[in-house]
């Protein structure tokens, strides 16, 4: 099933039986133990070369907040993006973290060079979405408005 066939079987019950119904889109989600900077120092990690695909993002804790926010602030029938403020590719993060540990550049690889279906796929479409409905209706300001904050804040005061 599809994620569009799914949300409108959500949304039906909405309509049929009367019952109350809020979608979160979930992007790429990273935390302080599950990220790119302790893939990096794992040594699991290979640049994907794919020009021009971005992909959202967003810490687990910002999730929290907005699903926390949602229990008081729900309009049932609506679909949010829940995501950061800054789309960007794979490689441009993956750059940031290598800087951020002061490590060497990953190999690069291409996409079909990769032996995981599910990486291929990942990869296929870009996946930027914009959260400005999430952010007006639940009157929230990002803890991790970009990657860039995000994993500043793991290594300054997590690694």
């Amino acid at each position: 099933m599809s994620r569009l066939e799914a949300e409108k079987s959500w949304l039906s019950l909405k309509i049929n039986k009367n019952l109350p119904v809020q979608i979160f889109r979930l992007s790429g989600i990273y935390s302080n133990q599950s990220n790119i900077l302790v893939r990096l120092k794992s040594g699991n990690v290979k640049l994907i070369n794919k020009k021009n695909n971005f992909f959202s993002r967003i810490h687990v804790e910002d999730i929290a907040n907005i699903l926390f926010k949602s229990l008081s602030n729900f309009k049932s029938g609506e679909i949010y993006n829940i995501s950061d403020d800054k789309p960007s590719s794979s490689e441009e993060v993956t750059l940031y973290a290598v800087k951020l540990l002061d490590m060497d550049r990953p190999k690069m690889i291409e996409v079909e060079d990769t032996e995981s279906e599910m990486l291929k796929n990942f990869y296929k479409d870009s996946k930027k979405v914009s959260n400005q409905k999430m952010k007006n209706f639940f009157n929230y300001n990002l803890k991790f408005p970009t990657y860039i904050k995000g994993l500043s804040y793991i290594r300054d005061n997590l690694i």
